[in-house]
């Protein structure tokens, strides 16, 4: 049993998104190719504000109606700042597995928060949604991820080579998996 709110972790909570409010941030954001490559279908390219509530509209459209995906905002508790971006795509209810994308506004927001994003986004996961395994992918360029999804009990269970390309090089994908016993274990252990 969690016995803390699920969606708030000391100074950071989940929230819906709200294309209205939230367009003009991720408007900026989507200069990042990882960014756009998590969230929006295409070709890689900035995305006027207009743009991105049309997206952000039909995204959340189709999330409600087919329920196999959920977004949520990540904000720090202060000021109610966009910080983050948590996607938990591509639900299974059949296989009972999922697929986890996180984004940050920049590499501080990345460090203060990711750790306790990723907490609160896998009692989702298992607790809530009671699925069994998770997936998540990254590059061996984001060596912050990888060694967030390793503290967490990820494994790498694939590597696609050369798979990526940014700013002008190629790199490999890692595909990191994370079982719900294999988190069980892990919350004991740290309890």
């Amino acid at each position: 049993m969690i016995n803390r709110t699920l969606f708030m972790d000391g100074n950071i909570k989940l929230t819906a998104l709200d294309p209205e409010k939230d367009a003009e941030v991720l408007s900026r954001w989507t200069n990042s190719p990882s960014f756009v490559a998590h969230h929006f279908d295409g070709i890689f390219r900035p995305y006027m504000v207009s743009e991105i509530k049309k997206k952000l509209k039909e995204m959340l459209k189709k999330a409600s109606e087919s329920g196999n995906r959920y977004y949520f905002a990540v904000r720090a508790m202060e000021s109610g700042r966009l910080v983050g971006l948590l996607k938990i795509g591509y639900v299974s209810s059949s296989n009972q597995a999922t697929h986890l994308f996180l984004d940050f506004v920049d590499e501080e927001s990345f460090e203060k928060y990711a750790d306790a994003v990723l907490k609160m986004a896998l009692n989702y996961i298992f607790m809530e949604l009671s699925l069994h395994r998770v997936s998540a992918y990254t590059t061996t360029h984001h060596e912050h991820e990888i060694a967030l999804l390793e503290k967490a009990g990820f494994l790498r269970e694939s590597q696609r080579r050369q798979a990526i390309y940014y700013n002008g090089r190629v790199y490999d994908e890692l595909v990191y998996g994370l079982l719900r016993t294999e988190w069980k274990r892990a919350q004991e252990v740290n309890a």
